[in-house]
Parts: structure tokens; sequence; C-alpha cells
């Protein structure tokens, strides 16, 4: 790596290592400036689940009915 692409590496590089000691207000700036250029939408996080989000599971009555084969459709 050489030219700008080095030196924002080395620069990010350092941000982290600053933002993960956490003491001065310094490196919880760099904490928050890293989360938000991270952190992702939730229309491009490919880690969601639907059914989790909406809360559409078993409850616990079907689903120990659904462990010992007793669900009926």
């Amino acid at each position: 790596m050489s030219g700008p692409s080095a030196f924002r590496a080395s620069f990010l590089l350092k941000m982290v290592a600053k933002s993960s000691r956490n003491q001065s207000l310094l490196d919880k700036l760099c904490r928050w400036l890293i989360n938000r250029e991270v952190e992702r939408s939730p229309e491009e996080d490919f880690m969601r689940d639907e059914i989790v989000d909406n809360d559409l599971g078993f409850d616990p009555d079907e689903l120990s009915a659904y462990q010992s084969g007793r669900l009926e459709s």
C-alpha cells in the first residue's frame, strides 16, 4: 500500500486503538466516529431475522408440544 490508502489505513488503526481505551474524551470521540462508520442500516443488515424482529416464533406451550411430537396442525 502506498499513498493515501496507506495513510488512511494507519490512521484508522490508530483510531481503533485509541477508541479501545475509552478513558479520555478523545478516546470516546474516536469510538463514536468508528461506531458511526461501521453501523449498518436495518435494510443493509443481512443478519436481521424477520421472525425474531416481529416475534413470530413459538410460545413456550407450542414449543414443548412440538418437541414432544404432540403438535396438531
